[in-house]
């Protein structure tokens, strides 16, 4: 009795163990977070519209990248499985070190690309009728995060040597540090001080670039000064086509299914800006609010990922079965938690992102935000929902699922909002309907292919 007791406490795959890795990199995430939220929230005390500029440039700025950087966050389910499978010792950290030298050689390649899109980018804001305020901090926010596109790839790359391993605490620190760094270089850059000028959008996207470089710096110290990198690396470090293959054709349909998901979700806030910019800074306050209490989520959903590819590779279908039973449990309770606080306690949480508003401005945001965050409370349900169900889609390696499931609803919901919907500023709830429709089809299309998937 006390032996299966033992046992069940050190199941590699059980809540423990989902816990486990899920915390610390709820955490990590939530670094992130803070960085975009800190970004927002001191820009719309900078002033609206350029809160408005960094959240439908941000959003544009994803979409170009969306492809290559999530491609690379598939070498974490790679590294999964390959510890997950009973190998010799040498043979696996040396494919191990091939992915994170592949990540290099595929982030060198994007740099032409990056490029052209950052000389083209003025074009678009402007093609959209955006106020010229407005479209020329968009631009100028968007071409300066274009510098940290290829420290994305990177660290997505090289992260995944520790997340692969559930070693979570070098990840955790340096995320704290990444944070810690880029909080401070906003208010410096931002509002000014110490003999630099105010930077407004320009410097909140320059304190994200040095803080994201800072971070890469850092994973590559790390990664360098370990005796298995040394060992391995005449073995690795050459540009390998089939494990180059084995990265880009599943991540790149992951890549695919971010960026059908991020441009249409970028349509819709373009439209939003389009038709009241006031409503786009509503939104810009509910989303940062959002994204930001649900950091557990995504956290657990990179996990699940790592948990179900070891588990996948060691026990077949039935172990990821078991794994997806517990992460839905875990992920059930915490959406309908973070539901209640969007429902229950805007009036608490909207001053964090409005605090340095006027009372003229704020009065004519929260009530608009105020509504938004009730959307937010739906949306994140069916959000958190088919998070979940693709975390265990991607440890599987089954990755076409989530791009169908994202793109056939996606497609089809902002089709039909967009021939249904009105030209009053009424369009701003119009179409966070049109998004909480989307997620909830998008939910159980990849639960139906996690269902397919688990019965072979």
């Amino acid at each position: 009795m006390l032996q299966n007791a033992d046992q069940k406490r050190r199941n590699p795959y059980g809540y423990r163990a989902l816990l486990a890795v899920a915390l610390p990199l709820a955490a990590t995430v939530g670094c992130f977070s803070i960085t975009l939220f800190t970004d927002r929230t001191l820009l719309m005390w900078y002033g609206p519209t350029s809160s408005a500029a960094s959240v439908s440039a941000g959003n544009l700025y994803w979409a170009v990248v969306c492809i290559p950087v999530t491609a690379m966050g598939f070498i974490t389910p790679l590294v999964a499985m390959t510890l997950g499978h009973r190998q010799k010792r040498g043979a696996a950290a040396t494919r191990v070190w091939s992915l994170m030298w592949q990540c290099v050689w595929l982030t060198l390649a994007m740099l032409p690309v990056l490029a052209a899109m950052g000389w083209i980018s003025p074009r678009i804001f402007a093609a959209f009728g955006h106020p010229t305020d407005l479209a020329v901090q968009e631009a100028r926010y968007f071409q300066t995060l274009l510098l940290v596109a290829p420290a994305s790839m990177l660290e997505a790359g090289l992260t995944a040597f520790f997340v692969g391993r559930r070693v979570t605490k070098p990840i955790l620190r340096t995320n704290i540090a990444s944070a810690a760094l880029n909080v401070g270089l906003d208010f410096w850059l931002i509002f000014g001080g110490w003999g630099v000028a105010a930077m407004g959008v320009f410097g909140a996207a320059l304190a994200t670039a040095l803080s994201m470089w800072f971070k890469v710096a850092v994973f590559a110290i790390l990664l360098t000064r370990l005796q298995s990198f040394g060992r391995h690396r005449k073995q690795a470090w050459k540009p390998n086509q089939k494990m180059i293959l084995e990265i880009i054709v599943p991540g790149s349909a992951l890549g695919i299914q971010q960026l059908v998901r991020s441009s249409l979700f970028s349509l819709v806030l373009l439209v939003i800006g389009t038709a009241s910019v006031t409503g786009l800074a509503a939104t810009s306050a509910a989303l940062s609010l959002y994204q930001l209490l649900s950091i557990p989520a995504i956290g657990l959903a990179t996990a699940v990922t790592v948990v179900t590819g070891q588990g996948y590779a060691a026990g077949g279908t039935r172990q990821a079965v078991q794994i997806l039973r517990r992460s839905m449990v875990l992920g059930f309770s915490f959406s309908l938690s973070l539901a209640t606080v969007l429902l229950v306690l805007p009036h608490v949480l909207l001053p964090i992102s409005l605090g340095g508003l006027t009372p003229a401005q704020r009065s004519e945001i929260e009530p608009l935000a105020t509504t938004l965050l009730a959307y937010a409370a739906v949306y994140g349900v069916m959000d958190i929902t088919s998070l979940l169900l693709g975390a265990v889609i991607k440890g599987i390696g089954k990755t076409i699922i989530l791009l169908v499931a994202t793109a056939v609803p996606g497609f089809v919901a902002v089709a039909i909002g967009w021939f249904s919907a009105p030209l009053d500023a009424s369009a701003v709830q119009h179409w966070w309907a049109v998004l909480i429709v989307w997620a909830g089809l998008q939910a159980l299309i990849v639960a139906s292919g996690v269902k397919s998937v688990t019965r072979t």
